[in-house]
This record gives structure tokens, sequence and C-alpha cells, in this order.
């Protein structure tokens, strides 16, 4: 995630405001200053020069998140009319300027190692195999369309997968394996949406919270919108109350109108996430028939998987047992 749960939460606790617009762009509110900046998040620090070459890109100002930053690093930002975060992984620092006020973020962060680089994500791969699970029976070209990627990427997954026994070569095209060794590959090897989350409390259902918020995304034009977690498993197998929705969305809003204020992950019971993975939104068939908009079944799993409570596992398995007898339905017709 560009904003981690620790920032936000650091942000909350110095009463300022924050609303996505996109995947990598903010708007800060504090009292009644506001701005748009562009979230450029390293995971290792940046040199003076980096951040120079960094804020060239945008035409707005740049909210810089490091694990740690120099001085001079620090004093380069500003230079630019940017704004920076030192997010240590256990203390959040910086200084953000919101239409000519400047916040002062503390305590100081402490010295942080180096996290390992990253390379980017292979979003194709992971939507390669959701849309495998869909139509199991599917010709490389067919699947180039579905998962959004070419024709040689296509074919490069599929062979990566096969060395793995995921899928194999069928007479009709390519199909999984075995469709459990699918689903335990993608949960294994998934790093999540990506993109920018935001927490949100409220008192009403959980279920009526995510049904309201669908409702102010969908009035205000943000499309597409789509509901997981908690929600979204009971509906696909009631199983448990819902005590928390995720809700993916193409941008973010304030959820005040919704009648939620903003809360810390842990007590938090909505998850608002502009995401960077474009394989989550559910296709045409996968929309027909619900009350809500409902993300990706994969996705869906996966936030159960990582949701409060005890009983989390069975929840995941019964939203796992709707994947596997789709499949199979899929597979027979």
């Amino acid at each position: 995630m560009l904003i981690s749960a620790s920032v936000w939460q650091a942000l909350i606790d110095a009463g300022v405001a924050l609303v996505p617009h996109g995947s990598d762009r903010v708007e800060l509110a504090y009292a009644d200053a506001r701005a748009t900046l562009a979230v450029v998040a390293s995971p290792t620090p940046l040199s003076p020069s980096d951040i120079v070459a960094v804020a060239g890109r945008y035409p707005e100002p740049c909210l810089i998140i490091v694990p740690a930053a120099t001085s001079a690093a620090r004093e380069a930002v500003e230079a630019t009319g940017g704004s920076w975060l030192v997010d240590s992984g256990q203390h959040v620092a910086g200084v953000l300027h919101i239409d000519g006020t400047r916040i002062v973020l503390r305590p100081p962060a402490p010295a942080a190692t180096r996290p390992t680089r990253r390379g980017r994500v292979p979003w194709g791969a992971f939507t390669l195999v959701r849309r495998m699970i869909q139509q199991p029976h599917a010709t490389q070209r067919e699947l180039a369309a579905l998962a959004g990627v070419s024709q040689p990427r296509v074919s490069q997954v599929l062979t990566a997968l096969a060395d793995i026994d995921v899928v194999r070569r069928a007479q009709d095209g390519w199909t999984l394996q075995n469709v459990d060794a699918a689903i335990d590959w993608w949960l294994s090897s998934y790093p999540g949406p990506g993109g920018i989350t935001t927490y949100w409390f409220g008192l009403r259902a959980v279920v009526e919270q995510a049904a309201r918020v669908a409702s102010i995304l969908a009035a205000a034009g943000v499309q597409p919108v789509a509901v997981s977690g908690d929600v979204a498993a009971d509906l696909l197998a009631p199983w448990r109350a819902p005590a928390r929705a995720v809700v993916y969305a193409a941008d973010g809003a304030d959820l005040a109108e919704a009648d939620l204020v903003p809360a810390g992950p842990e007590e938090a019971t909505i998850e608002l996430t502009v995401p960077h993975d474009p394989g989550l939104w559910p296709t045409a068939s996968q929309t027909r028939g619900n009350a809500l908009p409902l993300a990706d079944p994969l996705q869906i799993l996966w936030d159960v998987m990582r949701a409060p409570g005890a009983d989390s596992e069975e929840a995941a398995e019964r939203v796992r047992q709707v994947l596997r007898r789709r499949h199979e339905q899929e597979r027979a017709a």
C-alpha cells in the first residue's frame, strides 16, 4: 500500500483528513486548507537528486513516503513545495504542506533498515488465474482478452504455471490442473491489491454501511465499485454476521456522508481501497443477481482470510467451496 495503516493513523492523530483520488493521488485537508498531492512511496531512502527528479514528473506537489530520510533529503522535498513522511514501520514523522499551512508530525522516526527492493507486481499473472477459475477451457487468445494482457505474456505465464502443475494444455486450449492448487498458488503469491486504503467506523449494521458507501460512490460517478470482505462472503455463503466490509473503488471519497468517521485499522468497520490491481473487479457475468457489486471471488477469499475474528478460517473455507463449485459447474458446461 502507498498509504500504510500507520500513516493513516498518524494523519488522523494530526487532524488531517485524506481522500484518495485514484490509486496514487490524495486530497489532504486540515481545517479549511486543502491540497491535492501525488503520492510517491519508496521502499528505500531517496537522495536529494532522486527527489528533484521524482517531483519533476508530476504537475502537483508530491507527498513522498520513505523508511528513512536525511536532513538534505527532507530539505529537497520542501524546496520542491512537496511534503514528506518517514514511515519506519513503528513510527511516522514528517512535514505536510497543505495550501500554505505547514503541519509537523512527531515524534521523529528512528533509523530503519533498508527493506528489500521489490520488482513490478505481475498483475497479469494473478488476473489470468482468476479468469481461468471462471472459464476453465480457454485458448491463449481468449485468456489474453480476459486477463487484459498480451498473448506472449499469457504464454509465458502458462508455461511457468504448467511447470508447477497448476495448469495443463488441453485439446481446446488450456485448463487448470487442479482448482485447489490454483487457489493455493494464488493466495500464497498474491501481494495484496496495492493502492491507497482509508479506514472508517460506523454504528449501523456493516451490511447497511457497505450499501450506503456503494450508493454514495455510485452517486458521485465513481465506477467501478466492488464490495469484498465479510459482507461479500456473507452474500456468497452465509456463515457469520459481518464485522467489516472491504470496498474497492476507482476513486475515493469522504465517507462522513455515510455517517462514518475516520478510524484506526483495528476498529474500522469499513475499509475503502483505491487499488492498483486491475483484476479484482468482477466480470459482467459475476455482477448479475447480486444485491451489491461484489469483487472477484478470489479477492473476497483473500480479504476474508485476513479479516479479524476467530472463525475467519471457517468463513474462508465456505467461500473456497463456492469457488470450487462454480469452477466445476463451468467445467461441466
